[in-house]
């Protein structure tokens, strides 16, 4: 049975109004002008804040280290008024409780564990992996090689999930299976240029892409 890592934000939640209210927060108090359009953050999402900041306003160093504190400062706090499951999220987690789930997000550890808990289904998860606990980003396969080795799943053995391309270059990256979430926040051709080998439309759709992948002998 293949373990699963899956991305949070464009994945699990839809996070987008939250993401850019905190960006233009953390923007506000620096400050730094224009706001951020959720266009221009849209297709980003996935990447390190310092990563973003760089490709939209051409910024590094100490300011863009604060900028991304004082982001997820404003973000825990949206996060507390409530997060958005895409549907079908709940349900189609139950469905797959005896499968090792793990997460595969850029996102902070704690700030994961955090909206899992507020959206009501961190109990599925047997290890909640955060973006801080590997030293390369997405789309190195550090990320899911790491999940993998907490689920103890073999990368062979393990599938990542998620909307961006960078999710699908790194479980790639990793020797990974790997499913695209058509419906998040990836541009669609980007998506599947990465390659994926399943898509899904909804998250719903996921346990027959499961059973798709699972009756594959060869390997990734």
């Amino acid at each position: 049975m293949l373990a699963l890592l899956l991305d949070i934000d464009g994945t699990l939640m839809d996070t987008l109004d939250a993401i850019v209210e905190a960006m233009n927060l953390a923007l506000e108090e620096v400050p730094v002008r224009p706001p951020l359009r959720a266009d221009e953050l849209r297709p980003l999402i996935g990447m390190p804040v310092q990563r973003q900041m760089k490709l939209l306003r051409g910024m590094e160093g100490p300011l863009v280290e604060t900028i991304t504190e004082r982001y997820y400062a404003h973000f825990h706090g949206i996060v507390d008024r409530g997060v958005r499951l895409y549907p079908g999220v709940a349900g189609t987690l139950a469905s797959l409780a005896d499968r090792a789930i793990g997460t595969m997000t850029t996102r902070r550890r704690d700030e994961a564990v955090h909206m899992l808990r507020v959206g009501g289904v961190d109990r599925y998860f047997r290890a909640i992996i955060g973006g801080d606990e590997v030293s390369r980003p997405k789309p190195n396969p550090d990320l899911p090689l790491y999940g993998a080795k907490a689920l103890r799943a073999p990368p062979a053995g393990t599938v990542v999930v998620g909307d961006s391309p960078v999710d699908i270059e790194a479980g790639r990256a990793a020797g990974m299976w790997t499913v695209a979430a058509t419906y998040g926040y990836g541009e669609l051709r980007a998506i599947r240029d990465a390659g994926p080998h399943a898509e899904i439309p909804r998250f719903s759709d996921l346990p027959g892409a499961l059973a798709g992948l699972e009756a594959r002998t060869s390997g990734p």
